[in-house]
């Protein structure tokens, strides 16, 4: 269903990532190449993947039940997903390249680089997740339905340690990703989120 295999990495977002902005902030000639060239770096290194899982749903109180059995058991999802009736779950990486890299620049004490790719890196994880989620959003278009918000294992009271399971039903183990010690996930650069898929509704 997806294809992420080209993500462009937008220079205006990257440059907010690292809190320069268009309108406010003129970079001197010596910087912005310097932020061009890390970016065409990233460009060239990282390697986009995505896996997905789907299942019909069913909300009762402050639990989401899929149907092959996995359970959510948070009020923030709970809420989202009131009115769904099928759930995607969706993980992304752009592997370890970028990360590998800036750890070098630091090791090197070049701070300023290093800080460029690792915002690059976000942004091109974060362009990942956003092309998956629009390539699932005209499919279920097709079928006369609409897509909530994507939502993420962390946030509310949808906890961090909660992912595991979350990703074990996605098959992110499929691309590579793997949780540390502390259920972040590994490669740093990668993103898995929630979406809700309900009927749409004709005025």
């Amino acid at each position: 269903m997806l294809n992420i295999s080209t993500v462009k990495i937008s220079y205006n977002k990257l440059l907010a990532r690292l809190g320069y902005y268009q309108s406010k902030t003129r970079l001197d000639d010596k910087t912005a190449g310097l932020i061009r060239e890390n970016l065409n770096f990233v460009q060239k290194i990282i390697k986009p993947k995505a896996v997905v899982a789907f299942e019909n749903i069913k909300v009762i109180d402050n639990k989401v039940y899929f149907e092959n059995g996995y359970t959510i058991e948070s009020s923030n999802v709970a809420k989202l997903l009131r009115n769904c009736f099928k759930a995607y779950g969706v993980c992304v990486t752009i592997g370890g390249a970028v990360e590998s890299k800036r750890d070098e620049f630091l090791k090197q004490k070049e701070t300023f680089n290093a800080l460029i790719l690792d915002a690059a890196g976000s942004v091109a994880a974060e362009e990942t997740i956003t092309t998956a989620n629009l390539q699932i959003g005209i499919y279920e278009e097709k079928n006369g339905n609409v897509l909530t918000k994507r939502y993420s294992p962390g946030y509310g009271d949808w906890i961090l340690e909660s992912n595991k399971d979350f990703l074990n039903w996605i098959g992110a183990e499929h691309i590579g990703i793997a949780l540390n010690e502390f259920c972040q996930m590994q490669p740093e650069k990668s993103v898995s989120a929630l979406i809700g898929v309900k009927y749409k509704l004709i005025c």
